[in-house]
């Protein structure tokens, strides 16, 4: 039986979906389930200058309404021949987010990430909070192609609900986020029947778990940017330096 989420929102326990209903009301939703969504919308953007110049090509894994697009190109607007490109599983949110940007260099691709073979020409990779809805292999499976994708000295950055190292900070981080919906305006309600909408959709890794796939697809620069509780945010660097002891072989 479907139960409200949020006012305009109601899911199926165990089956958490992208659908029309949440593609419509997803920018105030996510703001209430997920803490300092702006302000780290902004980090992902200031970092996002170390990695973005002209002729770059940038992609966003999971990218919804295409909002963390739109914050990018316009921090880089004066920037020649960039592209900016969301990979979305879900139609209605490919569909709404094509009617919300226009800019030529903006595409948005209705696709399953699993199937992408690759991404090509990539200099900076966004994915915020969308890995999480993947299985572990099938996660591993799309950073080694992301890993692949980047050109030396490119980014991967994406966000995560996380896993605590202990028993204690789990649960204190749980009912913490609980707290914060409440302070949205959720009701205890909505928010026990969410929960229950993402058992066996959502699965969260600890911080080191992250790391540790991260570093078996080929990454070895990668630092901890965001840390809210059981909220993170995770930047990779296809190091250069693997690049120079390559092109020794040459």
């Amino acid at each position: 039986m479907s139960k409200q989420v949020d006012k305009l929102i109601t899911a199926v326990e165990g089956e958490w979906k992208f659908d029309k209903q949440v593609s419509e009301s997803f920018d105030s939703h996510i703001r209430k389930s997920v803490p300092c969504y702006d302000s780290l919308q902004k980090m992902v953007c200031d970092i996002s200058e170390w990695f973005i110049n002209d002729n770059s090509f940038i992609y966003d894994l999971g990218s919804a309404t295409g909002e963390t697009l739109s914050n990018l190109y316009q921090k880089h607007s004066n920037k020649k021949n960039i592209e900016f490109i969301g990979i979305e599983q879900s139609k209605s949110m490919v569909e709404l987010a094509k009617t919300k940007h226009s800019e030529k260099n903006i595409k948005f691709i209705e696709s399953d990430l699993i199937k992408m073979k690759s991404f090509d020409n990539a200099d900076f990779i966004v994915s915020v909070y969308t890995l999480q809805f993947l299985s572990v292999k099938n996660r591993y499976s799309v950073i080694k192609k992301i890993y692949e994708s980047l050109n030396y000295g490119g980014a991967f950055i994406f966000t995560e609900k996380v896993k605590a190292n202990s028993s204690l900070s789990e649960d204190m981080y749980n009912q913490l986020h609980w707290d914060f919906k409440n302070q949205q305006g959720l009701t205890d309600e909505m928010i026990l029947q969410k929960a229950r909408s993402l058992r066996g959709v959502l699965t969260s890794l600890t911080i080191n778990e992250n790391m540790q796939m991260l570093k078996k697809t080929g990454f070895t620069m990668i630092e901890t940017f965001f840390k809210w509780n059981n909220f993170a945010g995770i930047l990779a660097v296809k190091s250069l330096e693997k690049r120079n002891r390559l092109l020794k072989f040459f």
